[in-house]
């Protein structure tokens, strides 16, 4: 016997006094709802919603929900289909006893079974939830789908939509906690002993996200980094006891079909162009922040956005960020889905930077930066890539800057092998000063970047740098994958220095020889355990090469770190 919401289907047995005759099965196509969403419905047999546990098609709908009360109308229409087509089968009541051929009962039965199925179970498919997502910036979550009870099935539910009476006002509630572990062991080289740190991370956010309805929204979050144990070079990225990380009034104006045109004006994440150039690095223990202004313009298409800021300076104590008024920020750009691929992108953008001092192995002064670059993304079943072209030309202390980048990423997965491998190549080629006594400057400036450049540890910024990266990546289980790179380092013109992320001199060019700076290979590994709890471990070491011979990390040095994230 198999049960369907309002609906009955019964293989009847011969019973033994029937042994007898010829062996040929009845079968029973009865109707038996009861009341449904205020449909009137005969009463006389039991009924089962949505599907029994027992019921072998629970297997094959395991996301199957009862639908709300907005699909009344559109369930008392199902039922009333199922009504008439089981009314046909009561009146027949098929069995061999009446004659009828036993070939027609089983076409009728599985025919009346397969329609009634395929109603039942597309209608079911429907009544899906909104797929969730927790971003990594929470100011670009949207949870007004909540105002509808129904869809309310995760324990913060109740504080992603607090409404506040009126219709398109209400309040969202986020928070992320970040623990993260990391050790250094640099190894003696002959000339300095061996060293070794251990230190734990903690990021804390908090953040309110008040509508005022359809076009207005206040977005208010607050971020604490701190650092305890031993680390022998601190960053200033490592803490920030208490501040405001972003602070910003949005208005939105929805346009014909789906298009949207809006403003952004405060303290916030910013992400136009390229995340290689500007980027909250969510990697640092302290997320990167601007003052000033976002204006945007998307449709299914396009996406249009310009923007002017300064970056936010971070400093350790309570409540006393401020903006850097030694650098001004401003750019646009603009990027259409990708006509290769189903995801993806291809771009265009204009980013200007103002640094009243920056620091190269030439010298300091100020540097007036303009980038126009070229992105294209995509990713397809089987083939991804992540392409960006990148010139800039400009000033430094009066004298003429020419510098460019290319940054590319290629994979390939094998979906048909087993753990679906993805083997990648990643190359960054960033230019260099060609001569130091020369005034004129070639050194490429990243601008924001994260510290993607530079695997796992982050340590090398991309001017003057050239690295190539070799990865296989296994899944694992559906939540949980490993990746296996080695990150290896050139410096792209011998005359000029190694930097960090944030463009400051780690290693001017006298500090050694060659271009050859190393390499750094490691295994990483993040398991989603749940919607909200993340954990990812990395392991790397790194093997000096000729230009750091003469450094304290001449013997090579080892990382690890273990990060546990909890997210609502």
């Amino acid at each position: 016997m198999l049960f369907f919401s309002g609906l009955r289907l019964d293989f009847v047995k011969p019973s033994r006094r029937d042994a007898g005759a010829p062996s040929k099965p009845r079968i029973k196509i009865i109707y038996c709802p009861v009341r449904c969403l205020g449909a009137e419905l005969p009463r006389h047999a039991k009924i089962v919603y949505p599907f029994a546990d027992a019921c072998k098609w629970q297997s094959l709908l395991p996301h199957c929900k009862a639908p709300s009360s907005r699909d009344a109308k559109s369930m008392r229409q199902l039922m009333q289909t199922g009504h008439d087509l089981f009314r046909i089968g009561s009146i027949l009541r098929l069995s061999s006893a009446k004659g009828v051929p036993s070939a027609v009962s089983s076409l009728v039965y599985f025919a009346t079974r397969l329609v009634v199925f395929i109603c039942l179970a597309g209608h079911l498919f429907a009544q899906q939830p909104v797929v969730r997502a927790y971003s990594v910036n929470a100011a670009d979550e949207d949870w007004s789908f909540l105002r509808e009870r129904s869809k309310r099935n995760d324990f913060w539910d109740p504080l992603k939509y607090i409404s506040l009476g009126r219709e398109g006002r209400y309040l969202t509630l986020s928070s992320e906690i970040r623990y993260r572990a990391e050790g250094f062991h640099v190894r003696s080289n002959g000339a300095t002993p061996s060293t070794m740190d251990n230190y734990l991370l903690q990021r804390y956010l908090v953040g309110v996200d008040l509508h005022l309805g359809p076009r207005f929204r206040l977005f208010t979050e607050v971020q604490s980094g701190i650092i305890n144990g031993q680390l022998r070079s601190p960053r200033p990225t490592d803490q920030n006891i208490a501040d405001f990380h972003q602070v910003f009034l949005e208005w939105r104006q929805p346009l014909k079909g789906r298009s949207v045109f809006g403003l952004k004006a405060g303290r916030q994440e910013l992400s136009i162009g390229s995340s290689r150039l500007i980027s909250a690095s969510p990697g640092l223990n302290v997320k990167r922040s601007f003052d000033g202004a976002l204006l945007y313009f998307r449709n299914n298409s396009w996406r249009i956005s310009g923007t002017f800021a300064k970056l936010v300076s971070v400093n350790p104590s309570v409540f006393d960020d401020r903006p850097d008024h030694e650098q001004t920020f401003w750019g646009a750009a603009a990027s259409r889905k990708s006509p290769r691929f189903q995801q993806g992108e291809l771009g265009f953008y204009y980013l200007n930077v103002d640094r009243d001092h920056a620091v190269y192995d030439q010298g300091m002064g100020r540097d007036t930066r303009h980038t126009l670059g070229v992105k294209w993304a995509g990713t397809g079943t089987r083939l991804d890539l992540n392409y960006d072209f990148i010139w800039q030309w400009g000033s430094f202390e009066g004298s003429a800057i020419r510098a460019w980048a290319f940054s590319t990423e290629t994979g390939y997965r094998f979906v048909n092998a087993l753990g679906k491998p993805r083997i990648s190549i990643r190359t960054d080629i960033a230019s260099g000063d060609r001569d130091s006594s020369d005034p004129r400057l070639q050194s490429f400036n990243p601008l924001f970047p994260g510290n993607s450049y530079s695997g796992q540890v982050g340590f090398f910024g991309p001017t003057n740098l050239t690295d190539f990266t070799p990865a296989v990546t296994f899944i694992l289980k559906r939540n949980a994958f490993v990746t296996f790179e080695a990150p290896s380092y050139w410096r792209t013109s011998t005359a000029d220095g190694v930097y960090t992320t944030d463009l400051k001199l780690l290693l001017p060019a006298a500090f050694g020889q060659g271009r050859y700076v190393g390499t750094n290979p490691g295994v990483v590994g993040v398991w989603q355990i749940t919607r909200h709890v993340t954990f990812q471990g990395a392991i790397t070491r790194f093997i000096a090469g000729a230009f750091v011979e003469k450094t304290f990390v001449a013997g090579g040095f080892g990382f690890y770190s273990a990060t546990f994230l909890y997210r609502f």
